[in-house]
């Protein structure tokens, strides 16, 4: 039989603020930028789950950072496209604890940076579009985090802790539109460089996907 674990554990409240600005210098061109902060008096977080253990620790954190995006579109054909985040405020503000015993989650404290919050987070894109054509190249970058509540830089034995590193991803597309304009050809390849990366921690080492390529057509009813 199984057996499984009963808790009350509080609601999640926060007080969220976001200011931002939009701006069209050229034709074809677009700037996004925007300020967050969200405040969390009662944040639930996922723990690690290896060995029956209670997944949630709840507890009082603080994001701030800042968002920044363009889009630019030539004539031509040619295009761009860039997304970033900084999140340089990512911090425990009190310790975490079991919402089932009240019990502080594995060396998390106030001061500590909350776990899977990457200060830097980047993708950018060029390609080239016309007529029924389109294609483009893309980069996603996510910077370093750690994978547990205490900041464990070293990985364990189970691999459930330790530094998760940074990594780039490329991606790839290819679509052409047929007549009527419904129909779409394509071709997707992503991780074209079939690179191996560590995405979690929280049931042990989970690596990213693998290389995959897709071909297919797309009909809009």
């Amino acid at each position: 039989g199984g057996s499984g674990t009963v808790f009350d554990g509080g609601a999640e409240e926060s007080t969220n603020f976001e200011l931002g600005v939009r701006h069209e210098p050229l034709p074809g061109a677009s700037l996004q930028a925007a300020y967050f902060r969200n405040d969390y008096s009662n944040l639930i977080a996922v723990g690690s789950i290896a060995g029956g253990s209670t997944p949630l620790s709840e507890g009082e954190a603080l994001f701030e950072g800042v968002e920044l995006s363009a889009l630019a579109e030539h004539e031509s054909g040619v295009f761009g496209r860039l997304a970033y985040t900084w999140l340089p405020t990512a911090d425990q503000e009190t310790p975490f604890r079991n919402v089932a015993t009240g019990a502080v989650t594995g060396g998390s404290a106030a001061g500590n940076r909350q776990p899977y919050a990457p200060a830097h987070i980047l993708t950018a894109a060029a390609g080239y579009g016309v007529g029924p054509f389109r294609g483009e190249i893309e980069a996603q970058y996510v910077g370093e985090q750690y994978s547990d509540f205490a900041n464990t830089e070293a990985a364990g034995a189970n691999g459930q802790t330790g530094l998760i590193d940074a990594y780039t991803v490329w991606n790839a597309s290819l679509n052409y539109q047929l007549q009527p304009k419904r129909t779409t050809l394509f071709l997707t390849a992503k991780n074209l460089a079939d690179e191996t990366y560590i995405v979690d921690r929280t049931r042990g080492i989970q690596v990213g996907m693998p290389r995959l390529v897709q071909v297919g057509m797309r009909y809009a009813f």
